[in-house]
């Protein structure tokens, strides 16, 4: 939270939400035909989740860039990165510490479902 609001960003939604397998399905429906995600959603499922809904110029571009760093893998200096040194925990692409939005049209769909479960 305080890396985004340090750039100017601000979070303007956030809470715990439990995701059931239809949500999951629905907030990862790109990749569920992947051989990984079977275990993504498993992950997902299996315990609560802190969402946020942050708002900003470049907002996408600039989350992905604090929570990935500059390259496609996470870097030194990134959420994904940093977070799993902490925790002892090796870098897992199913067992994420964080998902970002990739594009306009994930983040829809991505904040409908975080909303709605955050309603519940």
């Amino acid at each position: 939270q305080n890396r985004l609001e340090k750039v100017g960003l601000q979070i303007v939604c956030a809470g715990f939400v439990n995701y059931t397998a239809k949500e999951a399905r629905v907030h990862y429906a790109e990749h569920v035909e992947k051989s990984f995600y079977p275990e993504l959603e498993d992950y997902i499922v299996s315990d609560k989740a802190y969402g946020m809904v942050v708002e900003g110029e470049d907002v996408i571009k600039r989350v992905r860039f604090i929570v990935n760093g500059p390259e496609k893998a996470p870097s030194a200096g990134s959420i994904r990165y940093d977070i799993p040194k902490l925790m002892g925990r090796e870098l897992d692409i199913t067992k994420n510490v964080i998902h970002a939005s990739d594009k306009p049209e994930s983040e829809e769909i991505e904040e409908r479902v975080f909303r709605s479960l955050l309603a519940k």
